[in-house]
């Protein structure tokens, strides 16, 4: 009797593999899934096929009822130049079944299989598996806790391909028809086409079976995924460690830093903390600095005037006994290099600094942009829109923020103080976009 083994992938090719080697009289004797490779039980499962024959001459019969025959010759054991050992794809020696039976070959497929995976189990390293998962545990807690909260928001929105997708409860042309409304509501509220596409597409996979376009359950889905979309600073005014926290606004001219830095000033002594100070360097206008003064007087917190950053690093020491520094700058135009290195340096006195861009909500969107290509060259910790209640619309604050990396921490809609100045929340900036505030 002849007996090889064969290895394959699935059972229809080893029995191709046997039938082509052996004929098609060949009699399976045994089937067992092992795994190969360096990780034992990890690795790939493979299907391990022993089959015989009565003769590689003989008549070809079925050897069904066959039974154990004297052993043959050494010389008739093992056919000459034949190689031992088990390979894919290739018979492997040739063995009497007399051999078989002696060496223990021939075994009931699910002995085999338990033995085969005892083998695994008992030369499994389960302690260093253990330690490379734990490993890859802390690698991805790792990522997650130093991704970015300002990294662009439209990188991780779902992008909809044009057509109807699968599994969408409208039919294809209501959702043509209603993704056509859902962009046209988001480009009247001024949000750019690239926005409102991915806004829309990914809201018009939200809206239950029998919604019309003309449903106001629209907006507030609309509300929803921009709320998921925008970013924002949590409590920009704390304090995280020991010493005064300083916090400096910049920007161009005319967007409202002075009376945005008397509006975070009245909130903090209203809902935070009492010590408190103020410093300008905004020695270009008498009037900023005038107009600080009084706010300070008013509300009884000291007022500096720095002109240098020899002299912020001393106001700055002064006040050490402070929790929170404010300080507000001169307006540079985006344009002048030579201001924004000045400003440069007489903000990086030596003290952790944050530095909040302000930029008004009146400004063409191309020169928002700009304003913040040019500032990006300090280290920006957020933006602060002003003067919302100027704007017929404002989806150019989302429409900005989606284009850049920065949070937003506050917006400010009036020149009250301190009444007219929002901190920066998802759901409440998304229902000014959407004009339902």
């Amino acid at each position: 009797m002849l007996v090889k083994v064969f290895e394959s992938e699935d059972m229809a090719s080893a029995l191709k593999k046997v039938k082509e080697t052996l004929g098609p009289d060949a009699l399976i004797l045994s089937t067992r899934t092992i795994r190969k490779g360096p990780l034992g039980m990890l690795g790939k499962p493979m299907l391990e096929v022993t089959a015989a024959i009565e003769s590689p001459t003989g008549p070809g019969r079925a050897l069904q009822g066959a039974k154990r025959r004297e052993s043959p010759s050494p010389k008739s054991a093992k056919a000459p130049n034949q190689r031992a050992g088990r390979f894919t794809g290739q018979p492997q020696d040739d063995l009497t079944y007399d051999d078989l039976w002696k060496k223990n070959k021939v075994i009931d497929p699910v002995e085999g299989e338990l033995r085969a995976l005892k083998g695994q189990i008992e030369t499994l390293n389960v302690g260093a598996l253990q330690s490379e998962l734990a490993e890859l545990k802390q690698m991805v807690q790792t990522i997650v806790k130093q991704t970015p909260r300002g990294f662009s928001p439209l990188m991780r929105m779902p992008q909809y391909p044009a057509q109807h997708q699968e599994g969408s409860p409208h039919h294809p042309a209501e959702s043509r028809d209603t993704l056509s409304e859902l962009l046209h509501r988001l480009e009247q509220r001024g949000i750019d086409k690239e926005a409102a596409d991915s806004i829309g597409r990914f809201a018009l996979q939200q809206i239950p079976p029998g919604v019309t376009p003309d449903s106001p359950l629209l907006d507030r889905l609309l509300e929803e995924v921009i709320a998921e979309m925008v970013q924002v600073l949590p409590t920009p005014l704390i304090a995280n460690g020991s010493g005064p926290k300083c916090l400096a606004l910049i920007g161009p001219t005319g967007v409202g830093k002075t009376t945005t830095l008397a509006k975070l000033a009245a909130d903090y002594l209203l809902n935070h903390g009492k010590r408190l100070a103020m410093i300008t360097i905004d020695t270009f206008r008498i009037a900023a600095v005038e107009q600080l003064k009084v706010y300070g007087e008013i509300m009884r917190v000291p007022v500096e005037v720095v002109m240098t950053p020899e002299q912020l690093r001393k106001v700055i020491a002064k006040h050490q006994d402070k929790e929170l520094i404010l300080i507000d700058t001169a307006g540079r135009s985006p344009k002048d290099c030579h201001s924004l290195e000045e400003l440069t340096s007489v903000l990086g006195s030596g003290f952790p600094m944050e530095n909040h861009l302000v930029l008004s909500a009146t400004t063409r969107e191309s020169d928002l942009n700009k304003t913040i290509e040019r500032f990006g060259s300090l280290p920006i910790s957020s933006v602060i829109f002003t003067k919302l209640d100027e704007c017929e619309s404002l989806g150019a604050i989302l429409n900005v923020h989606m284009r850049n990396s920065y949070p937003l921490s506050y917006l400010t809609n009036g020149q009250r103080v301190p009444q007219d100045i929002l901190i920066a929340e998802p759901k409440k900036v998304a229902s000014l976009i959407m004009g339902s505030h």
